[in-house]
């Protein structure tokens, strides 16, 4: 069998310069701008999108690189952070449906990809093309902070 996988996914899945980890909980890194804390996970809008709206949502309790190794606690509070941030998404933005994507293959860290879907896109009912990532773009800088006050202001309306 030829490994296919990089040679240190096992340090990486075990924590070993985990990006997720070593940041902290910043307002925003190279790939997007916070606009949610929670209790265990913060939500950034990306900077760069694939639509409007596209959002990370980073689990920041402590290193885990698969959910199912989050305890039931954790998980419980994971995904009411996540359900925060995606009312927020769909106030601000109205889409007609969110994708959530949990991956972790280049990021062995838990985090959710909230993705909306718009009444108008070329693939309904299906997950995004590859040429759609493809095509993804620079949000403006000005447009980009007043999502994020918009995105903030339904935060705190969403958070219970």
């Amino acid at each position: 069998m030829t490994r296919t996988w990089p040679q240190d996914w096992e340090e990486r899945r075990a924590g070993a310069a985990c990006v997720g980890c070593e940041q902290g909980r910043p307002d925003e890194d190279d790939h997007g701008v916070r606009f949610f804390a929670g209790e265990v996970a913060d939500a950034y809008l990306q900077r760069v999108t694939p639509v409007d709206g596209y959002s990370t949502v980073m689990f920041r309790g402590r290193h885990v690189a698969d959910p199912v190794d989050l305890t039931p606690d954790e998980t419980v509070r994971f995904w009411s952070d996540v359900r925060v941030a995606a009312r927020a998404i769909g106030a601000v933005f109205g889409p007609c449906h969110l994708n959530y994507q949990l991956l972790g293959n280049a990021v062995p860290h838990v985090h959710v990809h909230v993705v909306p879907r718009y009444v108008d896109d070329a693939d309904p009912e299906m997950p995004l093309r590859d040429s759609v990532w493809a095509r993804s773009a620079p949000v403006p800088s000005d447009t980009l902070r007043s999502q994020v006050t918009a995105l903030q202001d339904a935060a705190r309306e969403h958070a219970v």
